[in-house]
């Protein structure tokens, strides 16, 4: 119905088509697997590929929320942060989600207005020379009831440094806020101007524009009130009111966690008996939808092919000169790395060292995320990998159909949930099952002694 209805605007590009196969894909042990063995017992487990789309998989955005706290957790340093949120009014939300140029010149100039805020501050305090400012962003494109509404959440230091030493900043005030919010609406006003009118070019243009337009059905809309640090003007709102300590590590983390995660919180999903779903909001709001409106509403989630959804900016950018300065734990680390040496193409000339930065191994985020260590067997022994399955027709060889289970790994290789469940992407994720998802496990390949 969804598709017939798409197709008589102009149809789906295909990377809309890829990204509900990946997901249809996503911990299917028919698709491909890792099979591993416990050393002690002898006991197998399967081990499913995951899908890592962007989207609006479960299971995936949960473990890259869990990927980018263990990343800032590393690099940000231990000093106040404060949280700036952003709200675009709806006759420019699907503008902006169609054009990603627009914004990032969005985010970048809340970001400036912030910072310029923060250096008026700073020499208002007798801080010399070119103080540096650090902030790391969210950009995120749903809300609370899976409508398209693209918003930023701008993690910002609550200070400056100069040179290599953090000055904090008073909180601000309401005013303030409000004069930050009027200055980000005069650079504005200027990247709109001369705006040619766009129009949805195929079904899934129309499909997302459909979303931008959905109003949240509460039975009573929120309130703004002076004191809580937010400021509203030409259909735009600036939320400041969120702040963490320096030495509250746990509540930044929730932050970042926060920014980072999925659209879509699978515990707040449940399949009626009359096949409808309904999905809890944060509000306490109740959506009842059928089948064809939520695979509508995650469709128009997807995100853009290229959009960025966190970056950084100031002194915690990549390229800036003052990030040694600011970050001397991630100075730190890069400093220990071992450079991996390139292969050059000219015969007797060797390539330059390039820094690789580590990443979180699959089996290591898992137990972050889920609190499963895949590689620890319930008899106390370690597990290790003894084949890993890409080929289709091997995997429907390994895995059997549903039934009676005569092992522990005949039980773990059952085919997923109902047809119906998966066709509407609603498929359940059991954290504490062993048939977990993964496509690149990083897992000992010999057995060590306990």
């Amino acid at each position: 119905m969804v598709l017939a209805e798409a197709e008589g605007r102009g149809g789906l590009p295909k990377r809309v088509h890829e990204e509900v196969q990946r997901y249809l894909a996503c911990g299917d042990i028919r698709r491909g697997l890792t099979l591993a063995t416990c050393c002690e017992c002898s006991e197998s487990v399967v081990i499913a590929f995951s899908c890592k789309s962007r989207g609006w998989c479960p299971s995936c955005a949960a473990r890259r929320a869990h990927e980018a706290e263990a990343h800032l957790d590393d690099v940000l340093p231990k000093v106040a942060f404060r949280q700036w949120t952003l709200s675009v009014p709806y006759a420019l939300r699907w503008v902006l989600v169609k054009d990603v140029k627009l914004l990032r010149a969005v985010e970048r100039n809340l970001t400036r207005a912030v910072f310029r805020w923060q250096r008026q501050r700073a020499r208002q305090l007798g801080v010399a020379g070119q103080p540096k400012n650090g902030a790391v962003s969210f950009t995120q494109l749903f809300n609370a009831q899976l409508g398209l509404q693209p918003h930023t959440h701008l993690l910002v230091a609550e200070g400056v440094w100069s040179g290599a030493t953090f000055v904090p900043l008073p909180p601000p005030d309401q005013e303030e806020v409000e004069a930050v919010l009027k200055r980000l609406l005069k650079r504005l006003r200027r990247l709109f101007e001369g705006l040619e009118q766009r129009w949805p070019e195929d079904g899934f243009d129309a499909l997302q524009l459909e979303g931008a337009q959905l109003r949240l059905q509460l039975e009573e809309e929120p309130k703004v009130g002076r004191g809580r640090l937010v400021a509203v003007g030409q259909g735009f709102s600036l939320h400041a009111g969120t702040w963490v300590h320096g030495n509250d590590r746990d509540g930044l983390l929730r932050l970042v966690r926060y920014g980072a995660r999925g659209p879509i919180a699978e515990s707040r999903l449940s399949r009626r008996e009359d096949g409808k779903y309904e999905y809890q909001t944060k509000r306490g709001a109740t959506l009842v939808l059928t089948a064809a409106q939520l695979v509508k509403r995650l469709l128009w989630l997807i995100p853009p092919k290229s959009a960025h959804l966190t970056n950084f900016y100031g002194a915690f950018s990549s390229h800036s000169a003052s990030r040694p300065d600011v970050l001397p734990r991630a100075a730190a680390a890069a400093a220990k790395k071992e450079p991996i040496p390139q292969q050059s193409s000219l015969p007797g000339v060797s390539a330059p060292a390039v820094m690789k930065r580590p990443r979180l191994d699959w089996a290591a985020l898992h137990a972050r995320t889920w609190g499963v260590d895949v590689w620890q067997c319930p008899c106390g022994g370690k597990r290790k990998v003894v084949a890993v399955v890409t080929s289709r027709r091997t995997a429907f060889g390994v895995a059997p159909e549903p039934g009676p289970a005569a092992s522990a790994t005949a039980a773990l290789a059952q085919r997923p949930g109902p047809a119906a469940a998966r066709a509407v992407a609603v498929a359940r994720h059991d954290p504490l099952h062993p048939a977990t998802r993964s496509r690149r496990p990083a897992a000992p390949t010999a057995c060590r002694p306990r």
